[in-house]
């Protein structure tokens, strides 16, 4: 854990540029019209990393929502932090697998392109449902395929090599054994998202 800390730490002044974010404006707004995210929601953005979603999840939840993201690299949020996000944003430096939040107090959590880099999944997933709202909603979403995405982690190489994306089926079991319904998997080329709702 500690050199994928680090490896994200090392890497976060060059993110953006790095995954070409700066020129997927139209792509990144099309991730966040996957959700559905009303004006007041509190939204939980799961590893927040350089904060690229927010002001866009903002934007979608206006001034009366609560917006809180966290990451375990301490150098991604110094990034978030410089982000313009209107009506503002709370970043915390804390892991997936121990959240500092009350149950059931969110109306949506969002985890994008953050799954694969948590060593127990199951354990994540179930922490996220425990401080979501029942009748609220759990997003999993990535610009890419599972296919295209581990292939891409190989590529990279250590320490996200073996940072894989389950397959859909198996994503599919795992969001059911944490005690999400009405469970939805979308895998296809340029797009995956899960999503299930809490009872």
């Amino acid at each position: 854990m500690e050199d994928l800390r680090d490896y994200f730490d090392l890497h976060a002044s060059s993110w953006d540029e790095m995954l070409r974010y700066n020129e997927r404006a139209s792509d990144l707004l099309e991730v966040v019209s996957w959700f559905r995210l009303a004006e007041g929601d509190r939204v939980l953005d799961v590893g927040t990393g350089t904060g690229i979603l927010l002001p866009l999840i903002r934007q979608a939840i206006g001034p009366k929502g609560m917006l809180i993201g966290f990451d375990f690299s301490f150098k991604m949020l110094e990034k978030a932090k410089l982000r313009q996000c209107p009506w503002g944003k709370i970043l915390i430096n804390v892991t997936v697998e121990s959240l500092p939040f009350q149950s059931g107090i969110f109306d949506q959590i969002i985890c994008f392109s953050a799954l694969p880099h948590f060593p127990n999944k199951l354990r994540a997933l179930l922490e996220m449902v425990r401080v979501l709202k029942s009748g609220g909603d759990l997003y999993i979403a990535h610009l890419k395929s599972v296919e295209e995405l581990n292939q891409f982690h190989r590529q990279v190489g250590d320490p996200v090599a073996h940072d894989l994306l389950p397959a859909p089926e198996k994503i599919w079991s795992l969001m059911r054994e944490s005690g999400l319904k009405d469970i939805s998997v979308v895998n296809q080329p340029g797009k995956f998202l899960a999503q299930g709702k809490k009872t």
